[in-house]
């Protein structure tokens, strides 16, 4: 009887685990249809594309007025020159050679010797004494540099001026120790050559500008020489040497590129002392350089350039001034 129990409650044990085994089985398919079902709906959402939107529409207004007809020229204004703009210059092994051709306003004086009791002044003015004209003198010079390391470079220039006259006075004067009254006729020849040579160094290169820094020896030859037409009044004559340093500052700036040509502008300011002198010079110019080849070009400058120079020493004194516009035309090879 104990037998039949067991075997009663197997049976009974075995009915309920194939039951729950069948239950699972239909849960589980089931479920998996529905996510499916899930996973095939989201797909189809994800194709679905946004209905186009219609775009606004640009409308191109053309300027209208005079004012239009000078829209070209806004590439010629200054004021938005520079930035880029290349501005040639020497690099190392490199040649800038050019006469330049000044038209000086030429005003000096001169004092050599003591005064003299009837003479009403011992300055020599060139103009007023000597009748040595101030306008109209055309000076030429010719400069060079060597650009002989990346920011170094050597210089040398050389200015003859030769100036005579045959006038008569206007006051009477008295020039080493000779005395001309006025109203006779005054013979005078002035002599002057400079020698100019020196260092240049590069303090500041960038694309469109530089600055240079310039230390030079000056060395003035000044050859005076006054007399009369008469024998009572021979010529007398007056070598002056003067030899001096001179220090100052340069700069050019690129102003416009056009077509490879190049529009520059620069400037000079330098000082001049030793040996009783001092002097002054300064100087501002356009400058338009054309390609020959690569790396090489010629050029065409243009400015005003101002120079003095005195000397004062007791008894010797000796004053030049020139002033006025130049040209000066080159190469950069």
């Amino acid at each position: 009887m104990f037998r039949k129990l067991l075997n009663s409650a197997y049976l009974l044990i075995l009915l309920i685990v194939v039951t729950s085994g069948v239950s699972w089985a239909q849960s589980a398919e089931s479920g998996y249809d529905m996510i499916a079902q899930a996973d095939q709906g989201y797909r189809n959402i994800a194709k679905v594309k946004p209905a186009p939107t219609a775009s606004a529409e640009v409308t191109k207004v053309k300027p209208y007025g005079w004012t239009s007809r000078f829209e070209g020229l806004s590439r010629y204004n200054p004021i938005g020159w520079g930035p880029n703009c290349f501005l040639p210059s020497p690099a190392k092994g490199q040649f800038l050679l050019g006469p330049k051709i000044w038209f000086a306003r030429v005003d000096g004086d001169a004092r050599r010797g003591v005064d003299i009791a009837g003479a009403q002044t011992s300055n020599v003015d060139f103009d007023d004494h000597l009748g040595l004209r101030k306008g109209g003198n055309v000076i030429w010079s010719i400069e060079a540099l060597y650009q002989f390391r990346p920011n170094w470079g050597i210089r040398y220039s050389f200015t003859p001026l030769r100036l005579h006259a045959t006038a008569g006075p206007k006051t009477a004067f008295n020039f080493m120790g000779q005395t001309f009254a006025a109203g006779t006729e005054v013979r005078s020849k002035w002599e002057h050559y400079e020698h100019r040579a020196g260092l240049v160094f590069n303090i500041s290169r960038t694309r469109n500008s530089l600055t240079n820094f310039f230390a030079d020896w000056l060395y003035v030859q000044d050859k005076l020489s006054v007399g009369g037409v008469t024998a009572t009044n021979p010529a007398v004559t007056w070598d002056d040497n003067k030899s001096m340093a001179l220090l100052g500052i340069e700069f050019d700036k690129c102003l416009k590129n056009y077509r490879g040509n190049t529009l520059t502008i620069s400037g000079k300011a330098g000082l001049a002392f030793f040996n009783d002198v001092i002097g002054y010079e300064a100087e501002a110019a356009l400058n338009y350089m054309i390609p020959i080849k690569t790396g090489r070009f010629g050029f065409l400058k243009g400015g005003y350039r101002y120079a003095q120079l005195k000397k004062d020493k007791g008894n010797q004194m000796f004053t030049t001034v020139m002033d006025g516009a130049f040209l000066q035309f080159g190469f950069l090879f």
